[in-house]
């Protein structure tokens, strides 16, 4: 159970709440139109930044081990290295990120080979996937929100408990 802080409830002002962090994202997915797609999706996660993109493997594991993200989303087949491999090699750096598939492979093989390689979650691309992979993303990076000292406290606060 997680209890979250709307900050569109609070009767001070907005910024009165500010996020511990921000989700550093990097997209990798070799078509170019599905990768504009999770960004949308993404980006409707206010704490969610994209600090970069690949559409290749080996360029993703470069760019991803170079930029340091906090959460990866990868397609499975993609050249150069598919998104097992992937997965795999980001596991292996310090401070690995969280790692999300995001296919259209809904098979029990693909599936088996994302989870042995580390993937902390396996989506399939479907009708439903944005709610689907922005609950996923909260499931990783719970709202954390804390007072910012330099300003007033709200009045009052509206807790939601989500189950």
């Amino acid at each position: 159970m997680k209890t979250r802080i709307e900050k569109s409830q609070c009767s001070a002002p907005a910024n009165n709440w500010l996020p511990t962090r921000t989700i550093r994202t990097f997209l990798a997915d070799d078509s170019p139109l599905l990768m504009a797609l999770l960004a949308r999706i993404v980006l409707k996660d206010e704490w969610v930044s994209i600090v970069g993109s690949a559409t290749d493997g080996r360029k993703a594991l470069y760019n991803a081990s170079t930029l340091g993200p906090d959460l990866v989303i990868t397609d499975l087949h993609m050249p150069g290295l598919d998104g097992a491999e992937l997965t795999h090699r980001l596991k292996q750096l310090p401070d690995s990120p969280v790692v999300l598939v995001v296919t259209s492979d809904d098979t029990p093989a693909g599936w088996a080979k994302c989870m042995a390689a580390g993937a902390n979650a396996f989506l399939v691309k479907a009708g439903n996937l944005a709610p689907r992979l922005l609950s996923v993303i909260q499931e990783f990076f719970p709202d954390d929100l804390e007072p910012n000292d330099d300003e007033p406290k709200p009045l009052r606060e509206s807790l939601t408990t989500v189950e």
